[in-house]
């Protein structure tokens, strides 16, 4: 089963303009606010395309509320949710892409950020996710009368300024629930909350990565592919089949044809470990590796002939013998001489080697002369001359 998060627009990246300032969580297509003070509307929406702080208020990282990073994206809503000296409340709504199935189970989170400059932000602990089968709409900026069905547990403030933190739980659809909103549905005699750095009672929050989907869906785990090896200059398919509404992410970046998707073409220089980042419908990480392995290949069909041209018959195992290598080699023969053309050394077929001795003697150092006849595996025949020097 492939399942999806039937949230629109989850992470706020789509949107019909930049924001250009606040309550415009609208631009978040199809996100609105469900309340209104006069015709305004309340929520906010953030995102990296906006001016710099303060030539516009809502940029991200720094804003009028705070400083933080999308923690997906580039973009996040932020509402007001507590105010000790007023009823005032700002909440997040959008519809769903289908309604949800009566008796179902599903799992609802999304990610909050307390906000931590401008006001002196307090922390609380009523934060929640209220179901629908109809939108709502007030021409108020009041509490919603409302009992959400997702609640972050009392007592458990939402403090953190610097990461983000979940908001989840999970219910049983009655069917038909169409509509999320998002924020604090309590009264200020009904909401607790601490200080966190100052003495003014206004909370305000960074909202991100919402997500709502069948509690029995079946998630999958990062796939890198296999470890594959392959000759310089050609590629190699890594990753898996993607799933939908999933992110990808690769690093290193070098070699890939493309960093954002499940199984791009890797054509690295040299070998190589690339590590996938995946986030799936629920904006949960996970990370797996694959190494591809770069060696140099010769073409089987090529005929290649190796003389080297100097050697060191002293006994300590490298280069003491010289020898013809090649590719596709049937047959060698041919002789070295002396410079007096004296015959050293006779080549009979294509292991033949020679250890720089002549009638079990070692050679002095200096030029030999070789003749060489080879024959290929295809019939090609090639005739060599030339010199080979002898150094101990």
């Amino acid at each position: 089963m492939h399942a999806q998060n039937l949230v629109p627009n989850a992470s706020f990246e789509n949107f019909s303009s930049c924001p250009s300032d606040q309550g415009q969580i609208i631009r978040a297509v199809p996100w609105y606010s469900p309340t209104y003070y006069l015709t305004e509307s309340m929520s906010d929406l953030l995102n990296e395309c906006s001016p710099p702080y303060p030539t516009s208020l809502v940029n991200i990282p720094i804003n009028i509320w705070g400083y933080q990073y999308p923690r997906t994206g580039n973009g996040y809503a932020g509402i007001y949710v507590f105010a000790d000296y007023e009823k005032g409340r700002e909440y997040i709504s959008v519809k769903l892409d289908s309604a949800l199935i009566a008796g179902k189970t599903y799992c609802v989170g999304y990610y909050a950020s307390l906000a931590n400059k401008g006001y002196p932000y307090f922390a609380i602990d009523r934060m929640g996710a209220y179901f629908s089968n109809t939108a709502i709409s007030l021409n108020t900026y009041y509490i919603i009368p409302a009992t959400p069905q997702i609640e972050n547990p009392t007592g458990h403030f939402l403090s953190d300024t610097i990461n983000w933190m979940l908001v989840s739980g999970s219910f049983i659809a009655l069917g038909g629930e169409q509509y999320i909103t998002i924020g604090n549905f309590y009264a200020n005699d009904s909401t607790n909350y601490i200080p966190t750095n100052a003495t003014n009672t206004i909370s305000y929050y960074y909202i991100d990565d919402v997500f709502v989907y069948p509690c029995n869906a079946t998630v999958y785990a990062a796939n890198a592919g296999t470890n594959v090896t392959i000759c310089r200059g050609d590629s190699a398919q890594i990753g898996a089949a993607p799933h939908t509404q999933y992110l990808y992410s690769w690093q290193p970046v070098a070699g890939l044809s493309d960093t954002s998707i499940a199984n791009p073409k890797a054509s690295p220089a040299v070998t190589t470990t690339y590590y996938l980042h995946q986030k799936d419908f629920k904006f949960d990480e996970t990370i797996d590796s694959v190494t591809v392995t770069v060696k140099t290949c010769e073409d089987t069909t090529k005929n290649t002939l190796i003389i080297p041209n100097a050697f060191t018959p002293n006994g300590d195992g490298y280069n003491d013998y010289f020898k013809i290598n090649g590719q596709n080699i049937r047959s060698i023969n041919g002789k070295i001489f002396n410079r007096w053309g004296e015959e050293l050394f006779k080549y009979t077929d294509v292991n033949s080697k020679w250890d720089g001795k002549y009638k079990g003697k070692d050679v002095s150092d200096g030029v030999y002369f070789y003749i060489l006849e080879v024959t290929f595996n295809n019939g090609e025949t090639r005739e060599n001359h030339g010199s080979i020097e002898v150094v101990k």
